[in-house]
C-alpha cells in the first residue's frame, strides 16, 4: 500500500512540476522571403509563444508578418538543445547564455499558399526575461509544388513574462 501511495504521488510529481515550468513570451523581428520569382516580402514579425521548460528547450510560437498589412501567418515548434554562458558586455548589459535553437514549422503567405519553414538562429542569446537573435537564415519549401526558397530574419527580441 505504501508503495502504491508513493509511486502515485511521484507519477503525479512528475505530470505536475514541468507545468511550473511554463514560461510565455512576445517579441519583434524584421524579416524577409524570396518565395519564387514573382513574389517576395519583407516585413516586421510580431510573434508570441510558450516555452515548455525554462531553459527554452521546446517552445510552440505563432508569428504574423506584418507589411504594411498582412503578409504572412505561421505556426511554429523550437528547440534550444543547449546553452552556455558567454560574456558581451560592451553588447548586453547582463550576462547572457549563447543558446542557438533551430525552428520548424507551416507559414500561410497572402495571395502565394502554404510553405513548409525552417530556421538555424547561431546568433541567439538569451538572459532571464530577453532573447535575441541575429542574422538567422531560413529556408521555406511550398506546400503545393515543393520549391524550394530562402529568406532571412535579420533581428527578433523576445520578453520573457
Amino acid at each position: 500500500m505504501r508503495k502504491k501511495i508513493v509511486s502515485i504521488i511521484l507519477l503525479f510529481s512528475l505530470i505536475i512540476l514541468p507545468l511550473y515550468s511554463f514560461s510565455f513570451y512576445y517579441g519583434v523581428g524584421g524579416s524577409g522571403e524570396r518565395l519564387n520569382e514573382k513574389s517576395h516580402y519583407a516585413g516586421v514579425s510580431v510573434d508570441a509563444g510558450i516555452s515548455f521548460f525554462s531553459e527554452d528547450y521546446l517552445a510552440l510560437e505563432s508569428e504574423i508578418v506584418l507589411s504594411p498589412l498582412f503578409e504572412s501567418i505561421s505556426i511554429n515548434l523550437s528547440s534550444s538543445p543547449f546553452s552556455t554562458p558567454v560574456s558581451f558586455y560592451s553588447l548586453f548589459a547582463n550576462p547572457v547564455l549563447y543558446s542557438p535553437l533551430f525552428r520548424i514549422g507551416a507559414e500561410y503567405v497572402y495571395q502565394d499558399g502554404w510553405y513548409y519553414r525552417g530556421e538555424l538562429a547561431l546568433l541567439a542569446f538569451r538572459d532571464r526575461a530577453f532573447a535575441y537573435e541575429f542574422l538567422t537564415p531560413m529556408i521555406t519549401i511550398s506546400a503545393s509544388d515543393f520549391s524550394l526558397s530562402y529568406g532571412i530574419r535579420l533581428m527578433r527580441f523576445s520578453y520573457y513574462i
